[in-house]
């Protein structure tokens, strides 16, 4: 980078912001300027403060842009191809030997810590570190040590020891799923108010009919049978089973409502009120593009643990909108079975499927018997739907899943197995999630609705409504 020599018929703009380019950087190719930030640059600033005026710099727009093995090889490489998107940031501060942290000075008589791995320099302070006094000070004797950033590239975790088990589905999905804990000490055989350790927990990848009442009730449900035909292209195109239909899903009259649910690349195309999937009855195999709740976890997902929220999920990569993160699974129970157990099912646990009469799902919306008749007792019961999943001893991953006000995830009622009434409580990305940034939901509880009782929201969201009921 250097200064432009401002003689009138060398004067030049920026190409994107149109301005006089004072200070900046030349591409090599084009000849054009650029003012050297990160809005005019873009990813190629990494590049351009690695060459630091040694070689010569192309812009992206005159970077190589088909295969990179196609280019010659003194070819300049676009930056985005040779690091993410803090990389020119982190090239910054080697430069200039500023901290990674705060960005400032530092100093050789000031306390530091410096990675090992990617020799980024750090002041021995919380808010730099991220890590509390008593790992600064272990950090500072250690010669090994690396920042947080090395860290969880490499392992998963920010901090050493901070995985605590290996895989809570214990084999049971396609990706392990580990249990992070970054924040403090407490074991995983830990009992809080109202809550089971979560070592007391049986994971199931899919729900389990083990009471009789809901295992009676299964017998009268149809099941989905495509006669050996893929539905793919027609996924969205039926509706659930009726009584007059003989327990054959409907055809909808509206054609613009119908269609493939999935891309070829298996993401959502858009939220419906249901979908189905190709089951066992249909023509085609695993490779269908139509086989995704079906198919389990793909994501490298992680049950961390919180601040002040107790456990949550995230996934070690990207997240694109649309993708199916995991699906909401327990034990199948009757309506009025759960009603009846009372206090020894914890509510918050429980999903109702009625995604077939509604157009969404929700969690139980939370509800008080405390003096009321059992007539309106009984009547409540009549009107609500009569399957539930309670997952507060089995399920999956998605019961750490915390509630927000401005989600990133989404759940679809997604029919596999059955023509109606069961349907997979599916959890899909409602826009692109960074790595490692938290994955929550909308519980759908209706606030005010338990008299005498609030539950405060702890999400932290822009637009949080304060309460969940």
């Amino acid at each position: 980078m250097r200064r432009r020599c401002l003689r009138s018929h060398d004067l030049g703009v920026c190409p994107l912001c149109r301005k006089v380019v004072e200070y900046g950087v030349s591409c090599a190719s084009c000849g054009g300027w650029f003012h050297a930030t990160e809005p005019c640059c873009g990813d190629g600033l990494a590049d351009a403060f690695l060459r630091s005026g040694r070689e010569s710099w192309c812009c992206l727009n005159c970077a190589p842009r088909n295969d990179p093995a196609s280019s010659k090889v003194d070819a300049p490489l676009p930056a985005a191809l040779l690091a993410d998107l803090a990389s020119w940031r982190r090239a910054f501060r080697l430069l200039v030997d500023a901290c990674g942290g705060c960005g400032r000075q530092i100093q050789d008589a000031r306390r530091h810590l410096r990675c090992k791995q990617c020799e980024l320099a750090f002041h021995a302070l919380t808010p730099c570190t991220g890590l509390k006094p008593v790992a600064i000070d272990a950090a500072c004797d250690d010669a090994d040590w690396r920042c947080p950033t090395c860290m969880i590239n490499d392992t998963g975790c920010t901090t050493a020891g901070a995985e605590i088990s290996s895989d809570i589905a214990g084999g049971k999905e396609t990706c392990p799923i580990p249990i992070i804990n970054e924040v403090d000490d407490e074991p995983l055989n830990v009992h809080l108010p109202g809550r089971s350790a979560i070592t007391e927990f049986e994971y199931l990848p899919q729900v389990a009919w083990r009471h009789q009442r809901a295992v009676q009730q299964r017998e009268r449900i149809p099941l989905a049978d495509w006669g050996g035909r893929c539905i793919a292209h027609e996924a969205c195109s039926w509706l659930p089973a009726t009584q007059t239909s003989g327990g054959k899903p409907v055809w909808r009259d509206d054609d613009k409502s119908g269609g493939p649910a999935y891309n070829a690349q298996r993401f959502l195309l858009y939220a419906r009120d249901c979908i189905f999937e190709c089951n066992a009855t249909s023509g085609c195999d695993s490779t269908c593009y139509n086989r995704v709740v079906g198919r389990g976890i793909h994501l490298p997902l992680q049950v961390f643990k919180t601040v002040g929220r107790g456990w949550g999920v995230r996934s070690r990569e990207p997240v694109k909108a649309g993708t199916f993160v995991c699906e909401y699974t327990g034990v199948m129970l009757r309506d009025e079975d759960a009603e009846a157990a009372g206090l020894e099912v914890d509510d918050s646990y429980l999903f109702n499927l009625d995604g077939e009469e509604k157009g969404q799902v929700a969690k139980r919306r939370k509800t008080s018997h405390e003096g009321a008749s059992s007539s309106k007792v009984d009547l409540r019961v009549q009107e609500n739907p009569e399957l539930c999943v309670d997952a507060s001893r089995t399920g999956s991953v998605a019961r750490f899943v915390n509630h927000c006000c401005d989600p990133n995830l989404f759940v679809q009622s997604v029919f596999v197995e059955y023509s109606r009434h069961v349907h997979r409580i599916a959890l899909f990305a409602a826009r692109d999630i960074l790595a490692y940034e938290e994955l929550t939901y909308d519980y759908g509880y209706v606030v005010g609705s338990v008299k005498d009782k609030t539950l405060a929201c702890l999400c932290g969201a822009a637009n949080c409504r304060g309460a969940l009921v």
